[in-house]
């Protein structure tokens, strides 16, 4: 358990790949789980509507996207730690961006602060997802930022079409 906790902060720090990480699919389903669970979590402590729905639509969305991407590549043998490591990380990061969320639904000047270092994390996030699309795909940082930025914003897109605004 230390070892892939280890290897998924490496990850984050941008220091290892995601090879290191499981690549069965019984670990998809775990990793996919805990994303869900970590997910659940942000809904709760932002107070955001239709929580479990919007995170099983960005699910059927993603899973199949990332396999896509991978096959259309011919890489689709690194789909599970692929996953693994976008997921593993969203949920390091998760109980942080949950405990932001609180004083940000507050009045104050702590909430400024706290928007600031939400959407810096989130950022970093995003960067962390390009990172591991530039492993997986064998390309650059840029192309593989590209690609988890389009990940996000399409995703997101889709959510919001059927449940309105997060909030």
């Amino acid at each position: 358990m230390t070892g892939l906790l280890n290897a998924l902060t490496q990850i984050a720090f941008l220091r290892k790949d995601p090879s290191g990480l499981p690549s069965s699919p019984a670990s998809v389903v775990v990793f996919t789980a805990a994303y869900l669970a970590a997910d659940l979590l942000i809904g709760v402590a932002g107070h955001f509507r239709a929580v479990l729905s919007r995170s099983a639509l960005e699910l059927a969305i993603t899973l199949p996207a990332f396999w896509l991407l991978l096959a259309i590549t011919r890489r689709g043998h690194r789909f599970a730690q692929t996953v693994n490591a976008t997921f593993g990380v969203y949920v390091l990061v998760a109980p942080l961006l949950a405990a932001l969320l609180l004083p940000m639904r507050m009045s104050g000047a702590f909430t400024l602060l706290a928007t600031a270092i939400y959407t810096g994390i989130a950022i970093w996030y995003i960067l962390v997802v390009g990172y591991v699309f530039k492993c997986a795909l064998d390309t650059h940082l840029v192309t593989g930022f590209a690609i988890a930025v389009a990940w996000i914003l399409g995703t997101r897109a889709v959510s919001n079409a059927f449940f309105g605004a997060i909030s």
